[in-house]
Parts: C-alpha cells; structure tokens; sequence
C-alpha cells in the first residue's frame, strides 16, 4: 500500500484541526477581551500542532532559538520556548507508540541513563536545601532543560538530522554575530529586551550586547563560542557549505570580540592553538593563517580603545576591573560550601542564598545581593553535591568517549567530520563554562544530547 496518499490524508486532518483549534482559540480570547492573545495564541497552536505531527522540526525550532532567544520573544512573547517544547513533546510520545525500539534505544544511551539519575540526586539536594523556594525555581528551570536534552536524543536519530542540528548552531551564531555587530557600531540594541542583555558595560563604560540573545553578553558569547568553533572545523574538514562555515566562522569571531567577552578570549585562542596543531600539515593552512593575521591587522584600528584595557585586565594590566576579584571571591565561597556540604550540595539556586551569609562578609567583591557562581563545574558540586556531580560528568565524560570512538572509526568520511566539529565544541563549551555558571544554559543540555545521537547515528548507520 502506498504511504503517501495516509500522509496527505493525515497532514490534512492536522490542517484541519489547526485551522479550528486556532479559531476557536482566537474567538475565545477576544471574548475575554484579551486582544493580544487572541492573536497570538492562535499562531502558537498551529505551530504547537504542526510540532506535534514533525517533532523533528520542533526540536530544530528549539536549536534555533536556543540562542535566538530575543528573537523568538518578539515572535512569541513569554512563555514561547516552553510551548514549543510542549508541542515537540506531544510529538515524540505520538512517536514513541509508533517506533517503540527507536525510543527505548535512545533512552538506553549512557548519558540518558546518567541524566536520570542525576535528576533524582537534583530532588535529593532539593529536599536538604535551606530555602526551598530557591530551589524549586531551580529545579523547574534545570529538569525543563533536561527534557531538551532527551527531546534532542530521541529525534536526532540519523546522520542528516545531526548534521542538520550542527548547521543550526553554526547558522545561529552567524545571525547573532550580525546583530551584535550592529548594536555596536550603531550604538543602539536591536533585538534584546532583558535586563541582563541591555544593561551590561565594561568597567571602562563600553555599552556591550548579547546579539539577539536574552541572556547577559558574557553567557551569550559561550554560546556563539561553541557555533562558530563548529563552523571552523566543518569549514576546514569537509567541501560542502564552504562559504557558509566560512561567513559563520568569520562574523562569528569578529563577534566574539565586540562581545568583551574576556572568558570566549581565552578559549578561543586556546581552542585555535589545538587546531592549528591538529591541521598543521593541512593544505590550507598557511593561506589560513596569513588571512586570519591579515583580518586582526585591518581590525585593530576599528576596536575601541577600551577593549584592549579589559583584555589587559587578564593579565594584571589595563583597567582596574574589580570584577575578577569579585569572582575569585565566589569560587573561595563555593569551595568553602563543598566542604561543608559534600554529598549533595546546599540544594539547586541556593548558593545565592549563602553568599549573603556575614560570614563571608570581608571577602573582596561580595555584595549584598545573592550572585551566582561563575564556574559551572564548581557549581554543580556545590548545589547538587559529590553525588549530583558524579553522575552530571559521567555524561560530560560519555559525550567525550563517543566523540573520540566516532572520530576514530566513523563508517564513512562524512560522520567523522560532525564528530570531530561536535568534540571541538563541545571542548570549547566545557573550557569556557570554567568562567560562567552554564548550567542553567540551554547549549550544556544541547551538547550533551548531542553526545548521545552521535555514537547513536554512527552504529545506526553501520546497521
């Protein structure tokens, strides 16, 4: 029996309950007065339902506005990325009744396994937490991303859609690159709206900006990191979309360095050292480095004097950014609380709470006003304890070991590309979340679902 005529038929009965669902949505809204809603309620349930019927395309809108976020709020105010996910999942589950082994081996993967276990040890910090309140906030905003990550390894099934998932990153960065190029050389913001995105400044007063992201300029820098050190390797490891990688990879960095960001300085000239070691022998090589030493010189006269002031602060020079000290203050106190709190930690978000604690009162930097640890790695251990952050690095550790597995015996040319472009993001990501509590960021459970498609698709394909 031919299928397509049962998929037009069922792509029809969708239309159709689309089409009356958002209309009677729509009617309901403008009833209650709620003239707003009422048309923007309507385009979140055709979009819900269209989700539902391709959760692929759900969990690639996700990707998207991963990092888009002040994009996607201006298109779906509020509470848009949660509808999204509710609507991919209602996909995945109508999916799982369909193609039960597909699910089942998903969820069998190492780092699904591990993140379950780690979402029970998050409950059992919870419970022992001074103020509840501030870890049940927590708590929803961590198990929301968690269920991210399981959407990702279950629909990233096959070598195209993780290919696909890799360009949306990279694409991702390239248009946040843009704007925030933008924001900067008109002096004006064109897309963020949070507090955290348009209030940031430099020591020196240099108004930065997050690109079209919501977050703070810094945790947004972290995520246009990770995309266009993917568009690099692609860019250098196989022909195809050579022009794109090349725009992304290029604008990206550029980016990258109107950002300010002190932390995706470091790592990506760290990261850049590990490949030019790795394509030392590389037949592009010298055109690339003389290129890249050729853009730096034409920009230097373009970057305002207060860049060189802050990235001098690294080092003990340029202006006095009291800054650094106050976050060598915060990891004093996270590793005074690991001590205290060994197994599972002060509870998820409360380390907020115990950095106001008079104790610490004549650390340098401390405030008033609850801050969180900028280092997602000695954060985790602080909030969710030894128990919680054993089982959060086993998944670091398996996304790792099922890079390098791939890229040592990947079934074709093709897959080794992805897999060693995905190794050096997720190598970047993990370097740069030294310096940024990332854990709240949705590109750590991005990366981590990630981990566990790509072993996935590569024995999927072999089969």
């Amino acid at each position: 029996m031919n299928p397509a005529p049962n998929k037009a038929m069922t792509d029809l009965k969708i239309g159709i309950a689309a089409g009356v669902t958002s209309g009677l949505i729509a009617l309901a809204f403008a009833i209650a007065g709620h003239v707003k809603l009422a048309v923007i309620m309507p385009v979140a349930a055709v979009f819900g339902l269209g989700f539902a019927a391709h959760p692929f395309v759900g969990v690639s809108a996700l990707l998207f506005f991963a990092q888009l976020d002040g994009i996607q709020d201006k298109i779906f105010p509020g509470d848009g990325f949660k509808l999204m996910t509710l609507g991919t999942m209602l996909g995945v589950i109508v999916t799982a009744f369909r193609h039960r082994g597909m699910v089942k081996d998903a969820l069998m993967q190492p780092i699904a396994i591990m993140g379950m276990l780690l979402g029970v040890s998050m409950l059992v910090s919870a419970l022992g937490a001074d103020s509840k309140v501030m870890a049940a906030n927590s708590l929803r905003r961590l198990l929301a991303m968690i269920i991210f990550m399981y959407l990702i390894i279950i629909m990233v099934n096959t070598r195209a859609r993780f290919e696909k998932a890799l360009m949306i990153l990279a694409l991702t960065s390239l248009i946040s690159g843009i704007i925030l190029i933008l924001d900067v050389k008109l002096g004006m913001t064109l897309i963020s709206t949070s507090d955290a995105a348009t209030t940031a400044r430099t020591a020196e007063g240099f108004e930065r900006s997050s690109g079209a992201s919501q977050y703070n300029p810094t945790t947004a820098a972290t995520m246009m990191l990770t995309g266009v050190i993917i568009a690099l390797v692609m860019f250098l490891e196989q022909d195809k979309y050579k022009r794109f990688y090349l725009a992304a990879a290029g604008i990206g960095t550029m980016a990258l360095i109107f950002s300010f960001a002190r932390s995706s300085f470091i790592v990506y000239t760290v990261t850049g050292m590990f490949l030019a070691y790795r394509y030392r022998k590389h037949h592009m090589i010298v055109p690339a480095m003389v290129i890249g030493s050729m853009l730096v010189l034409i920009m230097l006269p373009f970057l305002p004097e207060s860049y060189y002031e802050r990235i001098g602060s690294i080092f003990g020079a340029g202006g006095g950014d009291w800054t650094l000290g106050r976050r060598m203050t915060y990891n004093v106190i996270g590793v005074n609380l690991l001590v205290e709190h060994p197994l599972f930690g002060v509870g998820p978000g409360n380390f907020k709470k115990h950095f106001v604690d008079s104790a610490y009162r004549f650390l340098p930097g401390r405030t008033m006003f609850g801050r969180q640890l900028h280092n997602m790695h000695l954060s985790i251990m602080v909030e969710y304890g030894l128990v919680g952050a054993t089982f959060f690095y086993a998944m670091v550790i398996s996304a790792f070991k099922g890079a390098f597995r791939v890229m040592r015996e990947p079934v074709d040319a093709n897959i080794g590309f992805l897999a060693t472009a995905y190794m050096y993001g997720l190598m970047s990501y993990m370097m740069v979340s030294v310096f940024v509590p990332n854990e709240y960021n949705k590109y750590t459970w991005i990366m981590l679902g990630l981990g566990a498609a790509l072993p996935r698709v590569n024995r999927k394909d072999v089969a």
